[in-house]
């Protein structure tokens, strides 16, 4: 991969970048501050962030039993959290389509003829629109395009290959709603970023049009727990749960070669044909090997794409963006890449 020009300095606020070809941008305007970081270590609000991850969230996912009860209270705990940090004061769903939905950000922008479509995580078994609610307000609000989150369903109840059909249907109901493919840009995070990517493998087969762009943030690329399980032994994770992985992974995909492709889309074939990708990933978390590998392969097969690594930053830290510098400073970046597929 040809990486960018470093001085040995980790900036926070600028994340280690790797690419191949040129993908779409829309700068900020000049009258918006840049954020520098303080040091290597990131900024203060980051490391505390990171610290009550790891003292008081991973112990608890560590020792929460494999049980409906347990998956139960994570999903009532993920899906209110959400809705308490949302900006969006009131819900806008829909359920007029082969897959029900929350749309972000439609009612602050009704004339838009954009549409983000974003795939929440969750590990294919908790997570919800309502969970990623806050976390699409605000993409909304940097790109001035309304996000529709999909609620698809979940394992175990409905293992693979439910959660992708479901994906797969709801971006035909937005075409069907008007939206040309070109309008749409496709984001996923954690296990929504493993379905945006096999939706694009989906359409490259179909021989149907693609999406403007992808964004993947933290996406799971491989089901093979091997990687994580060595990484986490070597450096702890501040959030990801080796056992809750590996739980999600069995729930998910029983019976499946963790192999495959189609549930690990580390081991697609890409084409240069694919959309331009933006892909953020956490320095401290364990899935970083597999994205790490998924962006080499992006480089090998000519996909135009811009892969950042974020040091010290956590699984899916965007999702603090109220809080932590960094975050907001890479959704901003979310936002830039958003504007130059929708608008270039």
């Amino acid at each position: 991969m040809e990486h960018g020009a470093s001085d040995g300095h980790e900036d926070p606020f600028e994340p280690q970048t790797s690419g191949s070809g040129s993908v779409p941008r829309e700068k900020a305007s000049p009258d918006r501050p840049a954020f520098r970081g303080p040091g290597e270590q990131g900024t203060l609000r980051s490391r505390a962030v990171a610290n009550g991850l790891r003292f008081l969230v991973r112990p608890a996912l560590d020792r929460m039993p494999a049980t409906d009860a347990s998956l139960g209270r994570l999903r009532a705990l993920t899906s209110g959290a959400g809705r308490a940090a949302a900006l969006e004061t009131s819900d806008d769903w829909a359920a007029d389509g082969p897959v029900p939905g929350l749309w972000v950000g439609r009612k602050r922008f009704f004339d838009s003829d954009h549409v983000i479509y974003h795939v929440h995580g969750g590990g294919f078994t908790f997570g919800s629109p309502w969970s990623h609610q806050a976390l699409a307000s605000r993409v909304a609000g940097e790109t001035g395009a309304p996000v529709f989150l999909p609620d698809y369903r979940l394992a175990p109840e409905h293992p693979y290959p439910a959660a992708l059909d479901d994906v797969i249907a709801g971006w035909h109901w937005l075409i069907d709603e008007g939206y040309p493919p070109g309008n749409i840009v496709l984001s996923g995070d954690s296990a929504g970023g493993n379905l945006a990517i096999q939706l694009v493998a989906h359409l490259e087969a179909e021989q149907a049009a693609m999406p403007a762009g992808v964004v993947l943030l933290s996406p799971w690329v491989d089901m093979d727990t091997t990687d994580i399980s060595a990484r986490d032994r070597a450096h702890r994770d501040p959030f990801l749960a080796v056992g809750l992985v590996e739980l999600c992974r069995r729930q998910y995909a029983p019976g499946v070669d963790p192999d495959d492709p189609w549930i690990s889309p580390v081991h697609h074939v890409p084409s240069p044909d694919w959309p331009p990708f933006l892909i953020q990933v956490g320095g401290a978390e364990i899935f970083r090997g597999g994205v790490e590998r998924l962006a080499e392969r992006f480089s090998e097969h000519g996909v135009r794409h811009e892969f950042q690594v974020w040091p010290h930053q956590f699984h899916v830290f965007q999702v603090f963006h109220p809080v932590v510098p960094e975050s907001k400073v890479a959704v901003r970046d979310i936002g830039s890449f958003i504007r130059g597929c929708l608008r270039g």
